[in-house]
């Protein structure tokens, strides 16, 4: 999707934006089927959520999940078998946004009857 590579997902599945090689050319923006994406007009870089990297990289939950009121936010890895999040992924109804994209979305949501836009 991104015509100099600075797109590119982890090892781990994460996919995050290298500000050292992106040339705010907005492709990816304009072709991010989540709407999920914004070009930064201060540095001309584009952005979208990290997961919170830096955190997760460290045994830690994403700031969202961590804050949320709730608890309406899990955060966990379907690869590892005794994840609370691959158990509900196995056994609940879910969805994932854009399914028709192919784009591999690892975002899953509950109770979701119908397309959101």
């Amino acid at each position: 999707m991104c015509p100099v590579g600075a797109s590119f997902r982890t090892p781990d599945g994460v996919v995050l934006v290298d500000s050292e090689r992106c040339i705010g050319c907005g492709y990816c923006v304009q072709a991010c089927p989540y709407g999920s994406r914004f070009l930064d007009e201060r540095t001309g870089c584009a952005h979208k959520c990290t997961w919170c990297y830096h955190r997760i990289t460290k045994g830690l939950k994403p700031a969202c999940v961590e804050v949320c009121p709730t608890g309406a936010r899990l955060f966990g890895d379907v690869h590892h078998e005794d994840d609370p999040v691959r158990k509900i992924i196995e056994h609940e109804r879910v969805s994932v946004l854009q399914p028709h994209l192919l784009t591999e979305p690892q975002a899953f949501y509950l109770g979701m009857d119908k397309e959101v836009r």
